[in-house]
């Protein structure tokens, strides 16, 4: 009987130190894939701080008015006047055509042309009103 009591903790033993084994196997692979995104995260990280530094590099002013400088002809930009602000009621409503092919690009190049038609227009600035 005591034999028998002995096998039977025996395989209890060796059934324990296997599901202990896998315990340990299952708990390194997640140690793995933990320092896997870890390091994953700090290379996204990396590429984030590079793409805000380049950013900033591409946004400052004395690189974006030397661009202008450069290609005037090509965009035909002129310096911003207080008369070009417009608001909100200025700015007509358009309808949308989804049947035509291009119906709103169209019609967005027209109501654009408009605008800046309007805007280049010297607005009457009513003194008379404050006097």
């Amino acid at each position: 009987m005591v034999r028998i009591v002995n096998g039977v903790l025996l395989a209890i033993m060796v059934g324990g130190a296997a599901v202990t084994y896998l315990m340990k196997h299952d708990a390194e692979a997640m140690a793995n894939h933990v320092a896997q995104l870890a390091l994953s995260i700090a290379k996204e990280r990396e590429a984030i701080a590079n793409l805000r530094a380049e950013w900033s590099m591409l946004v400052q002013p004395e690189r974006l008015q030397n661009l202008v400088n450069h290609y005037a002809d090509h965009f035909g930009l002129e310096p911003f006047s207080a008369d070009q602000v417009v608001t909100l009621a200025d700015i007509p409503e358009k309808g949308l055509v989804a049947d035509q092919p291009g119906g709103k690009k169209a019609l967005a190049a027209a109501d654009l042309a408009k605008i800046v038609k309007q805007s280049q227009k010297p607005r009457i600035i009513k003194q008379a009103q404050k006097q």
